[in-house]
């Protein structure tokens, strides 16, 4: 079993600001409040992919290397920062493809220099905005979907960038395989309750999943560079994991 050189696994920079918690995780989780269920049940009801795709017409949309085809079994890391879960696991894991997506210039920049100085033909990466990428390509195509720690988008105004209320939600469920893995990590509670919420309750997502585990991470080391940094400062993160219904 081979393992990514230390370099490519070095963690970026943090400043006191992504360290910062507004509401810190503690289980069991409750439902979110009345005044958000009714905002949730209201956008699903109106949720049309299609249109909200249009944004995205005229924009260059980076494509899935050929390659990644080749593999039967296939994981796909949404957001994923300078790569560190993708970088591991693809060295642990050489007969498995791993899809690391980030449109952060910055991070997508260095996810992909990254991948390509491991030489690992099971490592994908794509420096683009995951929404039109994803909506693309063909269902039931991934065995696992990970989604670690993201933006949180505190403000009501901008709730509906949070991952609970997105119109490309249902396109994630239909991406997975029968049996297949839909993983999310926060550390601000709220999230993790509007995220299973969503998941158990969502007409078009809900049918489809059973419930696989909702508790704390059971980390130790990190999966990305953000949960080792909240591991090294004792935060709380919370870890939801739903299947598809085989």
């Amino acid at each position: 079993m081979s393992q990514p050189s230390a370099t490519l696994l070095e963690a970026e920079d943090f400043t006191p600001e992504d360290l910062e918690v507004a509401d810190p995780v503690v289980f069991p989780l409750d439902d979110p409040s009345e005044d958000t269920q009714r905002a949730l049940h209201k956008i699903w009801a109106r949720h049309q992919l299609t249109p909200y795709l249009r944004r995205w017409e005229e924009a260059y949309v980076p494509p899935i290397p050929d390659a990644i085809w080749a593999f039967d079994w296939r994981a796909c890391d949404v957001g994923c920062g300078f790569g560190m879960f993708v970088l591991r696991e693809s060295a642990h894991h050489p007969s498995r493809a791993y899809l690391g997506i980030e449109k952060g210039t910055r991070r997508g920049i260095g996810l992909a220099k990254r991948a390509q100085a491991s030489e690992q033909n099971n490592l994908f990466a794509v420096h683009g905005n995951a929404i039109p990428l994803l909506a693309e390509i063909p269902d039931q195509s991934f065995d696992l979907i990970t989604l670690f720690y993201p933006n949180p988008w505190w403000p009501t105004k901008h709730r509906k960038k949070r991952w609970a209320f997105h119109p490309l939600l249902p396109k994630l469920v239909s991406l997975l395989k029968p049996n297949a893995t839909l993983l999310l990590t926060a550390n601000e509670r709220f999230y993790l309750c509007e995220w299973l919420y969503a998941l158990r309750h969502h007409p078009d997502v809900a049918p489809f999943l059973v419930e696989d585990y909702v508790g704390p991470i059971q980390e130790t080391v990190g999966r990305t560079h953000f949960e080792a940094k909240y591991l090294e400062h004792a935060i709380a993160c919370g870890e939801i994991r739903f299947k598809k219904k085989v």
